[in-house]
């Protein structure tokens, strides 16, 4: 499934999520999630990368690894 914006995705816990990127790439404002946790899809492919998505999660925008952020759709069809 190729996420789009507004898309519920399910984030599983043990992953890094962060705030902002600066221009040289670094990481600021991250946690790590002690538990699953479920966001709405707000940006796909942050930068035109395959590396990052944009969601709102917790009440407000982070960043998640693409490899992290999984389609619930996906997930019911994998059951």
């Amino acid at each position: 499934m190729n996420l789009q914006k507004g898309d519920l995705v399910y984030l599983p816990s043990d992953i890094m999520i962060f705030r902002s990127i600066d221009s040289g790439g670094l990481i600021h404002d991250w946690v790590t999630l002690d538990t699953p946790a479920y966001g709405v899809m707000v940006e796909t492919n942050y930068n035109n990368e395959n590396v990052y998505h944009r969601i709102h999660t917790k009440g407000s925008s982070w960043f998640v690894r693409t490899i992290d952020a999984f389609g619930v759709a996906d997930i019911k069809k994998e059951m």
